[in-house]
């Protein structure tokens, strides 16, 4: 099984892809500035099931509220970068994650989309197994300023790998309210 993890930058950073194949660890690490190429690169991968992505779906949203999910990450003590309600103007590259998410969509059916939030993934690394090998930070694509990021997107693929064993935690249901733009899995 292969998963995605991908952070979500603004324009001049774009998107810092990892990918996770189960059996054997991570394979490759990548950067692109647009929505297009992601697609046809993740097309290579054959058993590709989920890509966890650290960015919400929707660059604003419409509720009276902040979002659930937010809420309740920031009440267990972590800083969020909130979304924006109508009419505020959403962070680039919140909007850049919109576009992400809007493309993938299309992907295939059969590849599940999820919500991450590395930040808090990272608090569990205790538990992690996985080994990043260092030969996947060397030169061209992935310059030593990205490495932050590209590890962000490790954390995202780490997360995405929780949820299909279902070992995530899960940020956004109270009851029977759940955030409108759904679980951030952790």
């Amino acid at each position: 099984m292969v998963i995605a993890g991908i952070d979500v930058g603004g324009v001049k950073k774009g998107f810092h892809v990892s990918v996770l194949d189960s059996d054997i660890g991570f394979v490759d690490l990548h950067n692109f500035h647009s929505t297009e190429g992601i697609s046809d690169y993740l097309r290579g991968f054959d058993s590709l099931k989920l890509i966890a992505i650290d960015c919400p779906p929707r660059a604003q949203i419409n509720g009276p509220r902040t979002r659930l999910a937010e809420r309740q990450i920031n009440q267990a003590g972590f800083k969020v970068q909130w979304t924006r309600r109508l009419p505020l103007e959403p962070d680039e590259w919140m909007l850049n994650g919109e576009k992400l998410w809007k493309s993938l969509e299309k992907f295939s059916p059969q590849v599940q989309l999820i919500e991450t939030f590395p930040t808090i993934v990272s608090r569990e690394l205790g538990d992690c197994e996985l080994v990043l090998p260092l030969k996947l930070l060397r030169g061209g694509q992935v310059e030593r300023a990205g490495y932050k990021d590209f590890i962000d997107s490790c954390l995202c693929a780490w997360a995405g790998m929780r949820y299909q064993n279902g070992e995530a935690r899960g940020f956004g249901q109270d009851g029977d309210e759940v955030d409108e733009l759904g679980i951030i899995w952790c």
